[in-house]
């Protein structure tokens, strides 16, 4: 079901053509530092924002976590050249 669900939310972003996306690292309770993927697109003339994944972070500096980002993108076809918007929480 979760893959289905996540199949239609990157059908979603590339029917909307640009979006945005949001990465966030924050600890489970575990204390196992993860990074949430949030991404942002417009549907019907109305903004959507839509949580897509956890992925394990790679580190705290922009480039690790832009290079985990890309490789999603890549996973799902979702071209980068589309984003309009990144953010990376904590990043230095």
């Amino acid at each position: 079901m979760a893959d289905r669900v996540l199949q239609e939310i990157v059908t979603r972003i590339k029917l909307s053509k640009y979006y945005s996306v949001s990465l966030d690292s924050s600890p489970d309770e575990s204390h196992i530092d993860q990074v949430t993927v949030v991404f942002r697109y417009m549907e019907n003339a109305s903004p959507v924002e839509r949580f897509v994944t956890f992925m394990p972070n790679r580190g705290h500096k922009a480039p690790d976590m832009f290079n985990a980002l890309n490789e999603f993108l890549q996973s799902h076809d979702i071209d980068i050249s589309d984003c309009r918007g990144q953010s990376y929480d904590n990043a230095s």
